[in-house]
């Protein structure tokens, strides 16, 4: 398996190539930042990424030509789009030019018809962001490509507690670690049961107790 992944540098993306290296795949990884990109050595080869220009991010996925691009990117551009929806955007075009059929996306709770279903609070502080996720999501839906939308709870540092799971359902709430994310996500990879599908993902243990009838996603 060769994986691609974008925002490989960020604190989800760090634990994904971890843990794809250590699957024995072959990991190349993309970031902004050449610094941060070489401290990742050894565990896989790297390209810095410009993801404001299309072009650009298209020549690394035909460069590479992976199996499977896993986008966890976020934050601002230079001049202010967000790369929540620029980036992944330019990614999921990218994997549809170059023939790369399989591309996993994480995006968010509170995207898409999870919306309705957060707190107050996440809207007002992220409203935006969640909105430009929101708009990366329906652009890749509309490809015509093997993708799988991943949207974790809140995100929390530290080890990881194997109590990670993934849902199939828009009303899930919930917490997770990074690195129990990154598990999810490249289960999720090589789990053709998870194509075309949005899935949320959250420590089964950080779950309300109501709704009674949320059942874990058994395809991955």
């Amino acid at each position: 398996m060769k994986i691609l992944i974008f925002g490989a540098t960020g604190r989800t993306g760090r634990p994904l190539v971890a843990q794809a290296a250590a699957r024995g795949w072959s990991v190349h990884a993309s970031g902004r930042d050449a610094a941060r990109l070489r401290e990742l050595a050894g565990a896989a080869e790297s390209s810095v990424a410009d993801l404001g220009d299309a072009a650009a991010v298209g020549d690394i996925v035909g460069r590479v030509a992976p199996d499977v691009i896993v986008s966890s990117v976020c934050g601002a551009l230079p001049d202010g789009r967000l790369v929540d929806e620029a980036g992944n955007n330019a990614i999921s075009d990218a994997a549809a030019r170059f023939g790369v059929r399989r591309i996993v996306q994480i995006s968010s709770l509170a995207c898409g018809d999870s919306r309705p279903f957060a707190s107050e609070r996440i809207i007002a502080a992220i409203g935006p962001v969640l909105d430009a996720k929101t708009r990366a999501e329906d652009h890749l839906r509309a490809l015509d490509l093997d993708w799988t939308i991943i949207r974790p709870g809140g995100l929390t540092e530290g080890e990881p507690t194997g109590s990670g799971a993934l849902y199939a359902d828009p009303r899930v709430h919930g917490r997770i670690t990074r690195a129990d994310l990154a598990d999810l996500v490249l289960r999720a990879v090589a789990a053709p049961a998870t194509t075309r599908l949005i899935l949320s993902a959250v420590d089964r243990t950080t779950l309300p107790a109501e709704p009674a009838d949320i059942r874990e996603f058994a395809g991955a």
